[in-house]
């Protein structure tokens, strides 16, 4: 018995300094990234959900420290034993860490409880509004890529937005395809019906459906792409026009939503040299740091419905809805960073296929 207690005192105790330390950790970070609504979770009633965790960790740590021989009636005695007291002990180690952070965080589960009152109500009676305030742009991503294309041209829209962006560009080449990835193409079709466009998608190996170089420019608007298809699909000295976000792009969203970044950095540099190393010649490159502030939490759920309809799901992103609030109530505005780029390549092939060809449709290949 007085093995048991030891080996059950000792996972007590560092079982409560672990969980000191990791709540001392979380609220570091919680105070870092401003997440108020995680102070609300305190106040919550104690419910303990980790038996079957806790009976696999104990089970698994008297596997390793049982000093009686295995399937005695000894050790079957104190393996009982030792996992009930374990799942016990833990219970009462969670139920102390909720009490220490509820004194540790009494003023902000106070603030934070009174904020989100007010969040709600300030939520109930939003007027969705486009009186948000853009910083002015830097360059217009339709301007610069009709400067190279061409009526003649086999020309490709690479997006994800439904068919938008191409409806709003303008003339387009007697020869054009939209490529969505993701979207319904009955429903683009119908959208895109007035225009001159073949709207397609991706192969199912996830391929561009086009036969090699039979493209003489490609647009690539606020979509992913695989550079190997790009450079297959274009013709020699075609040219390859993205238009993207960057990582810094919401960095006051990601900050909360990603405390320790993105993994790499995507901007107008790297996205320059990605394509440097394919040969291809970069011809227009173009970046914009700018800004987006509202004055109401409806004014960015307005620009938020015009730019990423999933953002502006205040339920799913209440903790950041409730940061714009906070900086609203204190500061009378929220500023949203943003940051896009554009970057033209033009392609370098040994052979070039004829500006004039006439290629028939093979499915899945254009």
């Amino acid at each position: 018995m007085e093995y048991l207690v030891t080996i059950l005192l000792t996972f007590i105790g560092l079982l409560m300094l672990m969980q000191m330390i990791m709540f001392e950790i979380t609220y570091n970070r919680v105070k870092k990234t401003n997440q108020i609504n995680w102070y609300t979770t305190l106040t919550k009633p104690f419910a303990y959900t980790r038996v079957r965790y806790m009976m696999f960790i104990c089970g698994f740590c008297y596997l390793l420290s049982s000093p009686f021989p295995m399937f005695s009636m000894s050790w079957i005695l104190y393996l009982v034993l030792f996992i009930a007291m374990g799942v016990v002990s833990d219970a009462v180690v969670q139920y102390l860490i909720l009490k220490y952070g509820q004194l540790r965080c009494k003023n902000e589960i106070a603030n934070a409880t009174q904020l989100s009152g007010e969040f709600k109500t300030a939520l109930d009676n939003a007027v969705i509004e486009d009186t948000y305030v853009e910083s002015p742009k830097e360059y217009n991503e339709i301007e610069i890529a009709h400067k190279y294309i061409n009526q003649n041209d086999h020309m490709s829209f690479l997006t994800v937005d439904g068919g938008n962006f191409v409806k709003e560009f303008g003339e387009l080449p007697d020869t054009t395809f939209v490529v969505e990835p993701y979207g319904d193409i009955e429903k683009i079709e119908e959208e895109l019906s007035e225009l001159p466009v073949k709207v397609t998608k991706l192969t199912e190996s996830g391929q561009m459906p086009f036969k090699d170089s039979k493209m003489d420019s490609i647009v690539c608007q606020i979509c992913n792409y695989d550079k190997f298809e790009i450079v297959r699909v274009l013709k020699d000295r075609g040219y390859f026009i993205v238009n993207q976000n960057g990582t810094a792009n919401f960095k006051e969203f990601m900050s909360i939503y990603m405390p320790y970044g993105m993994k790499g950095k995507w901007d107008a540099d790297y996205c320059e040299l990605t394509l440097q190393d394919f040969d291809m010649e970069i011809v227009e490159k173009v970046e914009e740091h700018g800004t987006v502030t509202v004055k109401s939490v409806g004014e960015m759920i307005a620009y938020f419905n015009k730019v990423s309809p999933d953002l502006s799901d205040t339920e799913k992103y209440n903790t950041f809805y409730l940061k714009v609030y906070q900086d609203i109530k204190e500061h009378g505005t929220f500023t949203l960073s943003t940051y896009r780029f554009l970057v033209v390549g033009k392609n370098s092939k040994v052979e070039e296929v004829p500006n004039d060809e006439v290629y028939e449709l093979e499915e899945p290949q254009y």
